[in-house]
């Protein structure tokens, strides 16, 4: 009978030390669960602080890019003004020089 009862206390503590090791595992394991969960959530944070200054920088670079078309059309309109102002000028210049020969030629 003495055989059983150690057999038995041996089962015991062979249970015991499985049971611990197990929990001991859990422990383990949920600990490190927690700092993975952790730095996942510091790595999503930073992401979306860099995403909203992506979206700053982005409003920054249209709006620059607005001006710059506004610059550029205003730049195209004064081309214009001065392009017609140079086909003026030479209309006038050539209607003067016809009139100056054609002057010419009756007083001659």
């Amino acid at each position: 009978m003495d055989r059983t009862d150690r057999n038995e206390q041996e089962d015991k503590q062979k249970a015991k030390l499985i049971f611990l090791a197990i929990a001991v595992l859990v422990a383990v394991l949920l600990i490190w669960s927690f700092v993975a969960a952790n730095k996942a959530r510091s790595e999503r944070n930073m992401a979306k602080q860099e995403l909203e200054m992506v979206k700053q920088d982005n409003a920054k670079l249209e709006q620059m890019v607005k001006d710059l078309n506004q610059d550029n059309e205003a730049l195209k309109n004064k081309v214009k003004q001065l392009e017609a102002k140079a086909k003026a000028k030479l209309a006038a210049k050539k209607k003067a020089s016809k009139t100056k020969k054609t002057a010419k030629k009756k007083t001659t």
